[in-house]
């Protein structure tokens, strides 16, 4: 709506003054995002606008910060996050569309910092998936307690075979809920679905948006079966070879007889050699 007004000056012009519906907010996402800034935050609801000639602009304020907003429709804009050291209480979250009215959306942002992984245990697991992974790291947060955007980000790392080289571009992604334990570790669980010999790149996100990015790799096996499955008492010499694919040396394999850990005789891709006979049977 655009009105007229006189303004009493000598010699001056009628100007214009445009009256704008403020605009109502459904919707923010996500509700947490770095203390470094930067994370897209939109907001959805209704009566958006933007005007230049009037000046009307999306504005978003989080707490004291005020943000220039992107107008995408009359339903949705984005508003880029400031950074901010508030990790104590939410900050609310207020709409404008000339910047100096400002109306509370109801909503608020939660600001954490950056976690870090530094490693994962186990880094290998059957292609069945459950395997519990534990991240070990630094600053992590429960602020976001409960929400399903804290989960683990399993992408594939996928070979391109025609050059040798590794291509991720067109590799499945999984995502996985994932639990704070402490300020130091977090544990998610291994999705099912690849195929033994698959790797993939483990990431952590708590607002679905912003994810770690000193990415750990996960490998798959599948175990087909045991050859032989029987032999002499005293064949120290023989060894029970396990079949299977995307067997790693880097992995902690360990051999399990009778309730009795050994390390194998050997380690390839698609097999693992076992001692048929341990010393302990032998002095028995």
């Amino acid at each position: 709506m655009v009105d007229q007004i006189e303004v009493v000056y000598p010699d001056s012009d009628n100007l214009e003054f445009y009256f704008y519906r403020e605009p109502y907010v459904k919707k923010i996402e996500p509700s947490s995002g770095l203390t470094s800034g930067g994370t897209k935050l939109e907001v959805t609801g209704a009566w958006f606008d933007e005007k230049p000639e009037y000046g009307v602009f999306p504005f978003c304020k989080i707490g004291s910060h005020v943000i220039r907003g992107q107008f995408i429709q009359t339903n949705r804009i984005i508003c880029k996050t400031p950074p901010s050291e508030d990790t104590g209480q939410p900050s609310a979250v207020q709409v404008s569309l000339n910047g100096v009215d400002f109306k509370d959306s109801g909503f608020a942002f939660s600001y954490y910092q950056k976690p870090v992984i530094v490693d994962i245990q186990p880094r290998s697991g059957s292609i069945e998936g459950g395997t519990e992974i534990w991240l070990k790291g630094l600053k992590f947060s429960n602020i976001t307690h409960g929400m399903k955007t804290v989960k683990c980000r399993f992408q594939q790392i996928a070979p391109d075979n025609s050059n040798g080289t590794w291509d991720d571009d067109n590799a499945p992604t999984k995502y996985i809920p994932a639990y704070y334990i402490d300020q130091e570790t977090m544990k998610c669980a291994s999705p099912a679905g690849w195929v033994g010999g698959d790797q993939v790149k483990v990431d952590l996100t708590f607002n679905g948006y912003d994810y770690t990015d000193n990415s750990f790799i996960f490998s798959f096996y599948n175990i087909y079966g045991s050859f032989p499955k029987s032999g002499p008492s005293d064949a120290t010499d023989k060894y029970i070879q396990i079949r299977g694919k995307g067997f790693r040396k880097e992995s902690k394999i360990l051999c399990v007889l009778n309730d009795t850990e050994v390390a194998p005789l050997s380690v390839k891709f698609e097999t693992i050699k076992c001692p048929m006979v341990l010393e302990t049977w032998l002095s028995n």
